[in-house]
């Protein structure tokens, strides 16, 4: 991308050039709770967003990304888009792998509503963003390179048109520019209408693919050779052999980082110069863009690998990052969800009307807007993570900010029963549990929880599992999922 695109697309988002440019060559910064709640004062301008982009980077973590302060040059399109309008600090994933979270992330449901786990097919009453768009006359495209995000579980509900390919099995997935191939010429039939496109890339999930040029570019010596699912990958997380953990030297999981930084850098590379492209077109001058993750990646961080294992801090902090047309430069404390985004991608289009000036509501996510514009914002439910993979993972989250209580039914390493409680300020990385040094806290959270899932799972839709077929079997054991 050109130094001029840079600043084109830039001052497009609402962000002087000059202070743009500035920002980007800060060095990159931890996050810093005591930011501003929002872009006080400002305005979103009265007419809203011809179109809408969302963009969907599956399994990037948050903390490594230089705008959250990652110290690795990962991400220098991201940093740029994000010092231009809006970076939400705590975005919470609904699961963490791929189905569940991003059917709450077009939903606004909770996964104990929605249902859709362990490769179900999506509620027949389960209402999508792109349903609700489609019904107020907006174009509505698709184009995901992940099985779990795609039309064979139903998430093509409300689209005109939804690119996946299923007719290659022996790759894991499509590269990032072929599927920002693909969207672009989606985009480009442009039919009048205001559109909505949701573009799910997948290098940055296992087995982490880049360019060679970006591989050696964050190399380092000393490192040795573990790919994704190595044997110990395969030895620990689907056997539970957890006595291999001490086979894991440092200079394996310094490998597993390089990979997964270098597939990050690709990403945000190609997705750089296509946004550049974007803004350069005229439907891209009023657009609204909204760049996030359905999960994130354990890189060994609790002595396990991937993701849709556990709900711990690495899997299910995501970023969550908004520029476009009156969005201001912000750097939003506020604990926010995925639930929050399809509500308030609604009320930025003007579909979804405010409720006494706090912001809409779509299924049990309230949009973020009062947050952009210096208003009030009150949570009046906490957020929940769920995961439901059998023996793989059964766990519920729940956070009251800055507390999160996560309650294990069972994992993959045979733990069993498990309640666990952690504070994300004083305890970031989530190394002390707090439940037993803090009963009172425990005793109140755990209450909390039990009501806040039965309440949710009270108002559950029955989500059916789909039967897989050999070649689609084969399909998610290369990406790391087990079968049903």
């Amino acid at each position: 991308m050109t130094g001029l695109a840079k600043g084109a697309w830039w001052a497009t988002c609402g962000a002087a050039l000059a202070g743009c440019m500035l920002a980007a060559a800060q060095p990159a910064r931890a996050p810093d709770d005591g930011g501003a709640a929002g872009a006080a004062g400002a305005a979103l301008p009265a007419v809203a967003p011809r179109n809408v982009l969302l963009i969907v980077i599956d399994t990037l973590r948050q903390d490594h990304l230089g705008c959250y302060g990652y110290g690795r040059p990962t991400s220098p399109h991201l940093d740029a888009f994000a010092a231009a309008g809006a970076r939400f600090q705590h975005c919470l994933a609904a699961s963490s792998w791929t189905e569940p979270s991003t059917a709450s992330l077009l939903s606004g449901l909770h996964a104990a509503r929605h249902g859709a786990h362990e490769y179900s097919v999506l509620p027949d009453e389960l209402e999508l963003i792109s349903e609700r768009l489609a019904a107020a006359g907006w174009r509505t495209l698709a184009v995901s390179g992940n099985p779990n995000a795609s039309p064979q579980f139903r998430f093509d509900q409300g689209f005109d048109q939804f690119w996946f390919d299923d007719s290659d099995k022996a790759r894991e997935y499509p590269d990032v520019s072929e599927l920002v191939a693909h969207a672009e010429a989606l985009l480009a039939q442009d039919d009048g209408r205001p559109t909505f496109c949701w573009l799910h890339v997948m290098n940055v999930h296992g087995p982490y693919v880049a360019p060679e040029a970006f591989r050696d570019r964050f190399r380092r010596p000393g490192s040795r050779d573990f790919p994704f699912q190595s044997e110990v990958w395969k030895e620990v997380m689907r056997k539970g052999e957890v006595a291999r953990r001490a086979d894991v030297t440092p200079a394996d999981v310094q490998d597993l980082e390089d990979r997964y930084d270098a597939a990050i850098a690709w990403t945000d590379d190609v997705l750089g110069r296509f946004l550049a492209r974007r803004r350069a077109t005229t439907a891209g001058q009023n657009e609204l863009v909204v760049i996030t993750a359905d999960h994130g990646e354990e890189l060994f961080d609790h002595g396990g690998f991937g993701h849709g294992f556990t709900l711990h801090r690495e899997v299910v902090d995501v970023p969550l990052l908004l520029c476009g047309p009156g969005i201001a430069p912000a750097r939003v404390a506020a604990p926010v969800g995925l639930v929050d985004v399809a509500a308030t991608l609604l009320e930025l289009a003007g579909q979804l009307p405010s409720v006494g000036g706090a912001g809409g509501r779509f299924g049990d996510g309230q949009s973020l807007v009062p947050l952009l514009t210096g208003g009030e914002f009150e949570r009046d439910l906490p957020l929940v993570a769920q995961l439901e993979r059998e023996r793989q993972g059964q766990a519920f989250l729940l956070q009251s900010w800055p507390s999160r209580l996560i309650e294990t039914r069972v994992d993959y390493a045979g733990r069993r029963d498990v309640a666990e409680l952690f504070d994300r300020v004083a305890d970031p990385a989530e190394r002390r549990d707090l439940l037993l040094a803090e009963p009172e806290r425990s005793t109140r959270l755990r209450a909390l929880l039990a009501a806040r899932r039965a309440a949710l799972e009270a108002q559950g839709m029955a989500a059916q599992r789909a039967a897989l077929d050999p070649e689609q079997q084969r399909q998610m054991e290369a990406l790391g999922y087990g079968g049903p």
